[in-house]
């Protein structure tokens, strides 16, 4: 899929250092993935223990890209882990990708999540030359839903009892974006 790229690219904005992942990075994403409210619209339940956010943040690392990749959203000028963006599902042939993002509570409304998804979307249209991305959101998500339309995403269906969290079957909303339009933005 990458066209030569790095092996795990730094991606920077104005206030954000997108990077890989860090064992240091465990205790910032436990506070999210330990909180109920926080995971309430994510594809897995709250972690009850420590232990599991540890291993979710060494599959970070060990991540193989021409499939998923993770950014750790760091703070530009303190490096501190503010949360993820991710493409996963990769397709080679199709040059499809989903994305998905969590930021901390406290640093949501601030357009952090905003930026961290743009610069992954640049990466993925320019760099990897990818022709579709695709967004899966709970339909109650009224922030995220706002954000990849803000982006340019379309809605194009619901998928019923598309995703098993926990012991329960949710609904999400399809949200497609072409290369060809994320390089029309305004």
């Amino acid at each position: 899929m990458a066209k030569g790229s790095k092996p795990h690219p730094n991606l920077a904005t104005d206030r954000l250092v997108l990077r890989r992942f860090r064992v240091e990075d465990t205790d910032a994403m436990h506070e999210y993935f330990g909180n109920p409210e926080a995971m309430r619209y994510w594809h897995q339940p709250a972690h009850a223990k420590r232990i599991e956010t540890e291993r979710v943040v060494r599959n970070y690392i060990d991540c193989t890209p021409s499939y998923y990749r993770f950014w750790a959203v760091a703070d530009a000028d303190t490096d501190r882990c503010l949360g993820l963006v991710t493409y996963y599902d990769g397709h080679i042939r199709s040059k499809r990708v989903s994305i998905g993002y969590m930021i901390d509570p406290a640093c949501q409304r601030q357009g952090i999540a905003t930026e961290a998804v743009s610069a992954v979307l640049d990466f993925c249209f320019g760099e990897l030359g990818l022709h579709r991305a695709q967004a899966f959101m709970h339909p109650d998500n009224a922030a995220s839903i706002a954000l990849v339309e803000k982006l340019g995403f379309c809605r194009e269906g619901l998928l019923r009892d598309h995703l098993r969290v926990g012991d329960f079957w949710r609904d999400d909303v399809l949200y497609g974006l072409l290369g060809t339009e994320w390089g029309r933005r305004a």
